[in-house]
C-alpha cells in the first residue's frame, strides 16, 4: 500500500529537520593583503588572520553571520537556506582554523526546506545568545528576495514571521538587492537596510520602533551589506562596492556614533573605519556578513557566488579604540 500524502509530508519534515553532523576542519590559512600582515594595524582596525572555509558544499554562498556567547559557536546563513554552526579556533588571539561542527536546512512553517526565492538567507543576529542559559537562543534572519525578518529556533525550525521596520512595508524593493543586513540594538530594537534603495531613492536605515535615517554610502556604488551593534550603542556598518570584473572590489567599514542615531536628525554620516581595495594590495573578495566577538573583535565573512574561482573567506580583525 503506498503512504499517504500526510504521512509523506510528516516523514520529509521529520528528516527535514535533522543536522547534517559534519564535525571536521574546514579552514585553510590564507594571505588577505600582499601589503598588511596579521597582526598589523590598519586604519581603525587591526588584521588578526583569515582562513578559506573549504571541503563541504554547505560552505558556499555564506552571508550572515553571529556569535553565540552562550553556546561559544559562530552560526552562518546562506544563500541557500542553510544555517551551519561553526566552531573557530584562535592561538594568541588570532584565528587559526575553524571547524563545521553541523548544518541545518531552514525550514519553512509547514516544516519543510524552504525553496526558490524564499530561501534567500542574508541577515543575522541573536536573542538570548548572551543570558548564560545554553539551549534557548533564537535567530532572527533577514531574507533578501522575498523580503521580510523571521525568528528561528538554532536547529533552522521556523517560530515567527516579524513586522517589517514602518519604511520597508509599502515600497518594493529592487531584485535580489533587499534585506542584506540586519541587527538588534537595546535602545532602537531591531535595525535593518535595503541594499540597495527603491530606484530614485536615499540609502536609509530602518528600525523597528518606526525611525529611519539617510545616509550616503562611502563609496560610488556602495551598498550595505553587513551590520553590528558596538557595546557602547554605535553601529557598525559593512559597505561593499563593486560594478563589474573590470572595476575593483571595495569593502568599507563605517561607525555611526549612537548620539547621531538618538538625535532627531534623519540624515546621518558615516565616520570611516577601514577601506579594503582590490587595486592596492587586498585580496578581500565579495563580504557580506559581520559579526562581532566579544567586546572588539569581529568576524566578517565573504560570498563566493558558488564559483570554482571565488572563496569563502573568513576574517577576524579587532576594532582599534
Amino acid at each position: 500500500m503506498l503512504p499517504s500524502p500526510a504521512l509523506l509530508l510528516l516523514v520529509a519534515g521529520l528528516f527535514a529537520g535533522s543536522p547534517h553532523l559534519v564535525a571536521g576542519p574546514v579552514g585553510q590559512p590564507i594571505r588577505i593583503a600582499d601589503h598588511v600582515n596579521s597582526g598589523d594595524r590598519f586604519m581603525g582596525i587591526q588584521l588578526l588572520d583569515s582562513v578559506a572555509l573549504r571541503g563541504d558544499p554547505a560552505l558556499a554562498e555564506l552571508s550572515g553571520l553571529a556569535w553565540d556567547q552562550d553556546e561559544q559557536r559562530l552560526l552562518a546563513v546562506s544563500d541557500r537556506g542553510l544555517l551551519l554552526h561553526l566552531q573557530p579556533h584562535f592561538e594568541a588571539g588570532r584565528l587559526v582554523g575553524v571547524d563545521l561542527l553541523q548544518t541545518y536546512p531552514l525550514l519553512n512553517r509547514r516544516g519543510l526546506p524552504l525553496e526558490g526565492s524564499w530561501r534567500d538567507a542574508e541577515g543575522l543576529t541573536l536573542e538570548r545568545a548572551e543570558n548564560g542559559i545554553r539551549g534557548d537562543t533564537h535567530l532572527l534572519i533577514s531574507f533578501e528576495r522575498q523580503h521580510r525578518i523571521e525568528r528561528y529556533r538554532d536547529n533552522g525550525r521556523w517560530l515567527q514571521t516579524l513586522p517589517l521596520p514602518k519604511p520597508l512595508r509599502n515600497i518594493r524593493l529592487r531584485s535580489n538587492r533587499g534585506l542584506e543586513s540586519l541587527t538588534r540594538h537595546p535602545q532602537l530594537g531591531v535595525v535593518t537596510a535595503p541594499e540597495l534603495p527603491p530606484a530614485g531613492e536615499s540609502h536609509f536605515l530602518a528600525s523597528s520602533q518606526g525611525r529611519s535615517w539617510n545616509f550616503v554610502p562611502q563609496e560610488e556604488n556602495g551598498s550595505v551589506v553587513g551590520m553590528e551593534t558596538l557595546p557602547n550603542g554605535d553601529l557598525l556598518l559593512l559597505e561593499r562596492a563593486y560594478t563589474s570584473i573590470f572595476s575593483p572590489w571595495i569593502i568599507s567599514l563605517g561607525r555611526i556614533p549612537l548620539p547621531a542615531l538618538l538625535s532627531d536628525q534623519r540624515s546621518i554620516e558615516i565616520e570611516p573605519v577601514a577601506r579594503m581595495d582590490s587595486s592596492e594590495g587586498w585580496l578581500t573578495q565579495n563580504m557580506e556578513g559581520l559579526a562581532r566577538h566579544g567586546e572588539q573583535g569581529f568576524f566578517m565573512v565573504s560570498d563566493d557566488g558558488n564559483r570554482p574561482w571565488a572563496q569563502t573567506q573568513l576574517l577576524y580583525f579587532r576594532l582599534l579604540p
